[in-house]
Order: structure tokens, then C-alpha cells, then sequence
């Protein structure tokens, strides 16, 4: 370009002028050009750079991430605090359940020794075959089988009556031992029921309530539904 400038720059020169005066003219004519072919070409500095809309989009990926564990951590503690909740209110019925017992087998008792002090006698309790009566549709619950045994034998499962004919914590006679272990409970028959497992006899006085109701305790079957 400065070469096709030179012949025209050339007779223009004034008298005065000095080839050196041509030379810096030209080498700026030169620079204008190459600067205004190249400034086109230059990105635009107000769009952002490749490097700056990764770091917005990491930034952004980033703010995501933060919501999402955000959300997760609390549904955790919301999940946690409905369970321990859970937990809670099974511990506090089972408590209130606990005291309902403890509350009923005071109650038994207490009216087991009014009965005794009332009676101011201690005969040896009954269990015989008597009239049967209907057993209720819930059966007796551990406490009023225990009121029951309070009442027998004071709930000594090794219990024997002064006679000696009604054995073990529900009084049992031999008779109706091994009557009912005849039906339900065959490897019994013939055992005493003061020396026989706490649980066989349990076992056997529900056989006993089941098939003839709580008529067959007299006098303490009053416990029992």
C-alpha cells in the first residue's frame, strides 16, 4: 500500500519537504489502514467471554446443587422428627397402658384383702366342677388372673390348701386336674399340680375358664369376666 502511495505522495512534496518527512507520513497513513482493517475483526468487549459464561453456568449448576441438598437435608429432618414423634407417642401409650395395669392389679388386690379382713377367715379355697358358667367373649387379662391366684393361694404356684386336696396357685382338685388334663393337656394327667410349671398351670386354668366359665373358683372367680 505504502508503495503505490509513494509516486503520488511524491509530487506533492513542497520544496521544503524532506524524503524524511514522506517516510513518517507513509509509515502513519500505513498504521490507519492496518488498524481500521483490523479493529473489525476485534470481539466486542460488552459480550461476555467464553471463559465467563462457563464460570456463570458452573456458578448456576452450583446454586442448583445448593437448593437441591437444601431440600433433601430438610425432608431428612422432617422425616426424623415425624419418626421420633412416632416413636415418642408408642412409648408414652405404652407407659399410660402399663400404669392402667399397675393401677387395676392395686385395685384387685386391695379388694382381695378388704375380702379376707371382711371374712376374718382363711378356708382353703375351692376348685371343683360345679355348674358351669358362660366365659365371657375377651377373656381374662393377666391382672385378673393374677387377682384370681392372689385370692387362691395368695399367688404361690406351689400353694397346698390345710387339707391338702387343692394344690398349686389356682387350687386345683386332683379330680379336676386330671379331668381337664384328660381333654386338653394329656402328658398332665396324674401330676401334681403344686410341682408342675408355672405356665401348665396357667395353661390349664384357661382350659378350665374356656370350657365351664369362672364358676369353677367360688369364691374367687368374682376376678375374672
Amino acid at each position: 500500500v505504502a508503495a503505490a502511495v509513494v509516486p503520488e505522495r511524491a509530487q506533492d512534496l513542497d520544496a521544503g519537504d524532506t524524503l524524511e518527512t514522506l517516510v513518517i507520513e507513509l509509515v502513519m497513513d500505513a498504521s490507519v489502514y492496518e488498524v481500521a482493517v483490523v479493529l473489525p475483526d476485534l470481539p466486542d468487549v460488552t459480550a461476555p467471554m467464553g471463559s465467563d459464561r462457563l464460570e456463570a453456568e458452573a456458578r448456576a449448576q452450583e446454586g442448583i446443587l445448593f437448593e437441591a441438598e437444601a431440600l433433601a437435608l430438610a425432608a431428612e429432618i422432617a422425616e426424623t422428627e415425624f419418626t421420633s414423634r412416632q416413636a415418642l407417642d408408642l412409648f408414652l401409650e405404652a407407659k399410660e397402658a402399663e400404669a392402667q395395669r399397675q393401677a387395676q392389679r392395686a385395685r384387685l388386690r386391695a379388694e382381695e384383702e378388704d375380702r379376707r379382713a371382711e371374712a376374718n377367715a382363711t378356708p382353703g379355697p375351692t376348685t371343683t366342677i360345679s355348674a358351669a358358667s358362660m366365659p365371657a367373649d375377651v377373656g381374662p387379662t393377666a391382672e385378673q388372673w393374677e387377682a384370681l391366684r392372689f385370692c387362691e393361694s395368695s399367688g404361690n404356684y406351689g400353694a397346698i390348701s390345710p387339707t391338702g386336696n387343692y394344690r398349686g396357685g389356682y387350687q386345683f382338685s386332683l379330680v379336676t386336674w386330671d379331668w381337664i388334663a384328660g381333654i386338653y393337656h394329656r402328658r398332665l394327667v396324674g401330676l401334681d399340680p403344686a410341682e408342675v410349671a408355672p405356665a401348665d398351670q396357667d395353661a390349664m386354668a384357661q382350659s378350665l375358664y374356656d370350657l365351664r366359665g369362672r364358676g369353677q373358683w367360688p369364691v374367687c372367680g368374682r376376678y375374672l369376666p
